[in-house]
């Protein structure tokens, strides 16, 4: 495109009142002058480089210190003669236009973004982050507890901003709706342990002691454990994810900006519920497992249930069945509040909503066992 001798540079060349040609130190310069905007045909970019002779050099200067105002046609025309050039490997260099004139070469000419590669923190970094989000989630958990104590006067007395339907049907569905599926549980656990047992204690001889067993094991941790966990997954995920999704339909808002709290009205009920039916699940399911053990000690080892009953109550005290309620009421409380904390803060789309489910079934868990770990130890310390 650019054919050399085309255009005699070394002398200034007055094709139009425009456009002028020279030269700097070797390097061609293209001068504009004059009003643009009153030129009936304006200079031609493919016109210029096809004609302009580069005599060798790498780039050409264009040079708009003469020019009477900022007319946009001289940004059409350095940003097409810029694109003409290019094509032969020269370079376009601009001085003196008008900032209007360079804003507009600018905007049509995007510079290529090069992607900063990211920097992996350090290790001292991430550790404080995550001890940092750690801390935080630990303060939010001692506020939720907090909030949770100072209500319950108000949730007692009939103060607080809750509707009494809506904790009748939370306790019908964390208590009557739950009882199907704690029955096969602790029926099926007490059956598992009356077997395990039978067949260990039966080689020794000491097949009698299987109902202390049974009774121990049931009222102490398996009842309140296996409850617990039902808990965690039918009710913790439920109450998650219907939270979770109240805060992706902005319900939650909607309730701040009415002045009711979201706490108060949702999770308080919640917690309420859960805490008063625990208890009487385990206290349910203890049973069930109790029994179940007896049914599979009448099969294996031929124990009446009237000789079972007597030596269950030779072995066990009310203290068996007060450490595990106490557990009960403690995982109640962790379930509700774990469901309530993650459903209040889940993000707001819809893939939020399994996530605070799952993340509350696995953090309950943890903390169940975590907790029964913990009463064990004080127990046994205790000698109780």
């Amino acid at each position: 495109m650019i054919r050399a001798g085309a255009f005699d540079v070394s002398e200034r060349a007055t094709t139009s009142e425009l456009i002028a040609f020279e030269t700097e130190s070797g390097t061609p310069v293209v001068r504009l002058s004059g009003d643009w905007g009153r030129a009936i045909r304006p200079p031609s970019a493919a016109h210029v480089a096809d004609t302009l002779d580069v005599g060798g050099q790498s780039r050409v200067v264009v040079d708009g210190a003469a020019l009477d105002n900022a007319h946009p046609r001289v940004a059409a025309f350095v940003h097409a003669l810029g694109d003409a050039l290019a094509q032969d490997n020269v370079s376009l260099d601009t001085r003196d236009l008008p900032d209007d004139i360079s804003a507009l070469i600018a905007l049509a000419s995007p510079t290529p973004a090069v992607p900063e590669r990211p920097r992996r923190p350090g290790l001292l970094a991430r550790v404080g982050r995550r001890a940092g989000a750690q801390a935080g989630v630990a303060r939010n958990t001692a506020n939720l507890v907090g909030h949770a104590m100072a209500l319950t006067p108000a949730l007692v007395s009939g103060r607080a901003q809750t509707r009494w339907r809506d904790f009748v049907e939370l306790v019908r569905e964390t208590g009557a709706a739950s009882l199907p599926v704690v029955t096969v549980v602790n029926i099926l656990i007490g059956a598992v342990l009356g077997f395990i047992g039978a067949v260990q204690l039966q080689t020794f001889g000491a097949g009698m002691y299987l109902a202390d067993l049974v009774g121990i094991a049931s009222a102490r941790e398996m009842a309140a454990i296996m409850t617990a966990f039902i808990m965690a997954g039918r009710i913790g995920a439920t109450f998650a994810a219907h939270l979770a999704t109240m805060e992706s339909n902005e319900e939650i808002d909607a309730l701040r900006m009415i002045g009711v709290s979201p706490f108060e009205f949702l999770a308080l009920p919640r917690l309420a519920a859960l805490s008063l039916m625990m208890p009487l699940l385990f206290l349910y399911g203890a049973t069930l497992a109790i029994a179940g053990g007896m049914i599979v000690a009448h099969i294996v080892l031929g124990t009446p249930p009237v000789a079972f009953v007597e030596r269950l109550q030779d072995a066990m005290s009310l203290s068996e069945f007060v450490i595990g309620f106490v557990k009960s009421i403690a995982f109640g409380v962790l379930i509700a509040l774990t469901s309530c904390y993650i459903g209040l803060n889940a993000g707001r789309n819809a893939a939020e909503v399994g996530r605070a489910a799952t993340r509350t079934v696995v953090v309950c868990i943890i903390g169940i066992i975590s907790i029964d770990a913990v009463a064990a130890l004080c127990t046994n310390a205790l000698g109780i």
